[in-house]
C-alpha cells in the first residue's frame, strides 16, 4: 500500500486567518483608493472662514472635514490662510503645490506628488479688485504610476460695487475659459486625465454664461460635473458661480459640503469623487 506524502498545511489559526483577512482587505482598500480622485472646490470667504462666533471656526471644520475623508486635492479660492498653518489643522500629509491666496491647489503627498511640468499659472481678465489667475499641477499616484492634471481659478467679478470685468464679464469669461483650455493644450499631453475647478463668478446671464463656458471648455475635451441637466455647484443669490470640469474621468459622486457643517464662505464648497485607472475609466465616461 502507497502512502500518499504528506502536505504540509499553512498555520490557519483563528490569529493568523484574522491577520490574513486584515491584509487581504488593506490590499483591497489601497486598490479602490488608487482607482479614485476625491477633490474638494472650496472658495474661504475670508471674513466667514473665522466667524469669532462660530466654534471651532468653519475653516476649520473644513479642514477636519479633509482629514476625514482624505480628499486627493483640495482648490481653494479667496484662500488669505495656509490651511498647513497648526492653526487651520489640516495635516501635515497635504503640501501645497502652487499659487496662494486667488487660487490654491492642495495635495495629499502620501498618494501624489508633482509629476512632469512644475505648478504654472495664467493671469485671466482683472478686474477692480485687481489680478486674477488661473493655477495648474501635473501630478503621479505613487501606487499606480497614473497622472493628472489640476487646475483652478478665480474670475473676475462685476457685482458688489466692484469695477466691471476688463471687456464685462460674459466676453470676459468666455474668453478666459478658452484660454484656459487652450493652455492645458500646451501643458499636457491630449490623454492625460484632467480636473478644472473654479469659482467663476458667473452672475450676469447666468443660464447662458454658465453655458457658454461649458462649451468653451468642452472644445478641449473637459465635461461639467452635473447632475441630469443641472450643475454641481453652489449658489449665490440663485447664481450658479462654482463649477467643476472633467476629462477622461467618469464621476462616481458629486455633492455640495453642508451649511450645517459649517461653510468657510458664503457658497458651499463642492465635493466630487471621480473614477480613475485607465482604459475602463475612459469608455465609461465617453471621453
Amino acid at each position: 500500500m502507497h502512502h500518499q506524502p504528506e502536505i504540509a498545511l499553512p498555520d490557519m489559526s483563528p490569529k493568523k486567518y484574522l491577520h490574513l483577512l486584515l491584509i487581504l482587505a488593506l490590499a483591497a482598500a489601497n486598490v479602490a483608493q488608487a482607482g479614485t480622485i476625491r477633490v474638494l472646490q472650496a472658495n474661504l470667504f475670508s471674513w466667514s472662514a473665522m466667524d469669532p462666533a462660530k466654534q471651532p471656526p468653519p475653516i476649520v471644520k473644513l479642514s477636519q472635514y479633509v482629514n476625514q475623508q482624505r480628499h486627493d486635492f483640495v482648490t481653494t479660492q479667496e484662500n488669505e490662510y495656509r490651511l498647513t498653518d497648526d492653526r487651520y489643522q489640516l495635516s501635515p500629509d497635504y503640501k501645497l503645490a502652487g499659487e496662494l491666496q486667488d487660487a490654491s491647489i492642495f495635495y495629499d503627498s502620501t498618494r501624489w506628488e508633482p509629476s512632469g511640468a512644475p505648478w504654472s499659472r495664467i493671469a485671466v481678465s482683472a478686474d477692480g479688485g485687481g489680478e486674477r489667475l488661473a493655477v495648474f499641477s501635473q501630478f503621479r499616484n505613487k501606487a499606480s504610476g497614473e497622472t493628472v492634471v489640476i487646475a483652478t481659478t478665480h474670475l473676475c467679478i462685476a457685482w458688489g460695487g466692484h469695477a466691471d470685468c476688463n471687456g464685462g464679464q460674459y466676453a470676459a469669461h468666455v474668453a478666459d475659459a478658452r484660454a484656459i483650455g487652450r493652455y492645458l493644450g500646451t501643458y499636457a499631453a491630449g490623454d492625460v486625465p484632467m480636473i478644472v475647478t473654479g469659482d467663476f463668478n458667473n452672475f450676469e446671464r447666468n443660464a447662458e454664461q454658465s453655458a457658454a463656458i461649458e462649451q468653451a471648455f468642452a472644445a478641449h475635451g473637459l465635461a461639467a460635473v452635473k447632475a441630469g441637466k443641472d450643475f454641481i455647484g453652489p449658489t449665490f443669490e440663485a447664481s450658479t458661480i462654482d463649477f467643476v470640469y472633467s476629462r477622461k474621468l467618469v464621476v462616481r459622486s458629486a455633492s455640495l459640503y453642508g451649511a450645517a457643517a459649517g461653510n468657510p464662505s458664503d457658497h458651499a464648497a463642492i465635493d466630487v469623487t471621480f473614477a480613475s485607472g485607465g482604459a475602463a475609466a475612459v469608455r465609461a465616461g465617453g471621453g
